[in-house]
């Protein structure tokens, strides 16, 4: 029996983990927090997870969530004067990911799996080399495996932060609120909100995506909840009036649900080779991390679960070479890749022919729906809007 190392127990890991050992594959998952830690702990992310995403949790059948969560039905988007809604063809979730991930932990180790509650270092994995056949590091985003894992410059346009990022959930809206994604985009940065399904039941996530220096930047030295939720409101009356009346009658809803920081995105070689030789492959944050601007990082991270899987599984009983990861990964890149430039595309200002893609979404459902969907698959990004050739002549004969 294959023995299999995943660090971290995130959405791509625990996917991984719950995938191999359905199919025999002695899986331990080493993670700095257990089921309970994780899901008494401050909130973790504002996510939406799409169809094509959510396809591979119901084929493993860990989706536990179906029918429970508030169904995410469509998309609306506001920008100064332009305005429109679309209805999702197949509908998103939002699961805060404290519950999603404790639950699935809690499931891997109930159906015989090993969880190892340990906070690795770099120099942990030599060990781990000698002791699985496959090590993979999940370990989400964060400087402590920079060095092992190569910038790809190739696909890393920034070298710093392009937002100042923030969010909450709150109590007392989810029934007077558009029943799917809110996606406001101003001079200063952009605010989403969606439903989204907490351990306490369903609420309301709120997220702010300032430019850096501007007045969206504002959330360093924010401590508590109050404060935070204060500031949220201020900036909805200033810079996203249409929404200004939505925390009227709201409130937070815990102390811990509320969190701040910024993200560089960057894609970094999946390959990491260790002192010895040994060599360990990237996955999930890990080796992908986009802004949230686009919603896509859950989403990816359950896209490279698939492909590592179906790879992990392929290989047999052959050894996990340099090759089988480079080839894992090109799979999951298939995918990562125009995601990726879609989700930095969306952090520069929008060029004209997007600006009138956006416009012309007012009075053509079919231009509404089309960019709607990006977000659930955005492999219709090249070719139409990153073409303005394209995208013009689409507008004309729409």
């Amino acid at each position: 029996m294959r023995r299999i190392g995943i660090i971290g127990a995130g959405q791509a890991g625990l996917l991984l983990a719950l995938g191999l050992q359905q199919h025999g594959y002695e899986v331990t998952v080493i993670t700095d927090r257990d089921a309970q830690t994780i899901l008494g702990g401050r909130v973790l992310s504002n996510q939406c997870v799409f169809e094509p995403a959510l396809r591979h949790e119901r084929a493993l059948g860990v989706n536990f969530w179906d029918g429970v969560a508030p169904e995410i039905g469509g998309v609306a988007f506001t920008s100064g004067p332009i305005t429109w809604k679309t209805p999702l063809d197949r509908s998103a979730q939002s699961v805060d990911q404290r519950l999603k991930m404790s639950d699935w932990l809690a499931e891997f180790a109930d159906l015989g799996g090993e969880v190892r509650v340990h906070k690795v270092t770099p120099d942990d994995l030599e060990s781990y080399a000698r002791e699985f056949d496959l090590v993979l590091v999940a370990a989400g985003r964060g400087p402590q495996f920079d060095s092992l894992f190569a910038r790809d410059e190739r696909f890393s346009p920034y070298a710093e932060p392009q937002r100042a990022i923030a969010m909450m959930y709150v109590d007392g809206i989810s029934d007077r609120v558009y029943p799917g994604v809110d996606f406001s985009l101003g001079p200063e940065g952009e605010y989403f909100a969606l439903p989204v399904l907490t351990a306490s039941g369903p609420a309301y996530g709120m997220y702010f995506s300032g430019i850096p220096g501007g007045p969206l930047d504002c959330w360093d030295g924010v401590a508590d909840i109050d404060q935070h939720f204060e500031i949220a409101a201020g900036l909805l009356a200033s810079f996203f009036p249409w929404a200004k009346e939505l925390l009227d009658h709201a409130s937070p809803l815990g102390a811990l649900d509320h969190l701040h920081g910024r993200i560089t995105p960057v894609v970094r070689d999946p390959v990491g080779r260790l002192a010895s030789g040994a060599l360990v492959l990237a996955m999930g944050d890990t080796a992908v991390t986009n802004d949230p601007i686009a919603g896509q990082g859950a989403n990816l991270a359950a896209h490279c679960a698939a492909a590592y899987q179906a790879r992990i599984i392929a290989q047999g009983d052959a050894v996990f070479d340099e090759a089988f990861m480079r080839r894992s990964f090109a799979d999951f890149w298939s995918v990562g890749r125009v995601t990726t430039r879609f989700s930095n595309d969306l952090l520069a200002p929008p060029p004209p022919h997007v600006l009138a893609t956006l416009e012309a979404a007012q009075s053509a459902p079919a231009v509404a729906h089309r960019f709607a969907h990006l977000f659930d698959d955005p492999s219709d990004y090249e070719g139409w809007l990153t073409d303005e050739a394209e995208a013009l002549r689409y507008l004309k004969a729409s």
